[in-house]
């Protein structure tokens, strides 16, 4: 193979990782609609007790109004097998209208849980 096919070849497979790549990203966001359809809540917090970002998160919904589910990993092994399928690192793990959000982050919340234009 000359360098012309060889620089092909490179090129069809950056792209080829490029696209799996974007599919994945998706593949996350249509995992997480299907863990907020299972809980039938439009937010689910995968959290432990001793996590502060997860306590600072929780105070956040609360006093925003914001129903949510609530999963203690550490006690509740369906729940640390959900997680684990979302790379099982960074608490609290919010799965929020079908989106992942890692630690607290308000703005993000806010963001996606901001009321639809009418």
């Amino acid at each position: 193979m000359g360098k012309m096919g060889a620089a092909l070849l490179a090129g069809v497979m950056l792209l080829a990782l490029m696209g799996f790549s974007v599919y994945q990203l998706g593949a996350g966001n249509r995992l997480a609609q299907s863990f907020n359809d299972a809980h039938d809540s439009d937010v689910v917090m995968y959290s432990a007790a001793w996590c502060p970002a997860c306590a600072a998160t929780r105070e956040y919904l609360t006093a925003r109004g914001q129903t949510f589910v609530e999963l203690d990993m550490e006690k509740n092994p369906e729940a640390a097998h959900e997680f684990a399928q979302f790379g099982g690192h960074g608490i609290p793990l919010v799965l929020a209208k079908g989106e992942v959000i890692r630690g607290h982050r308000p703005s993000e919340l806010n963001r996606i849980l901001a009321p639809e234009a009418q």
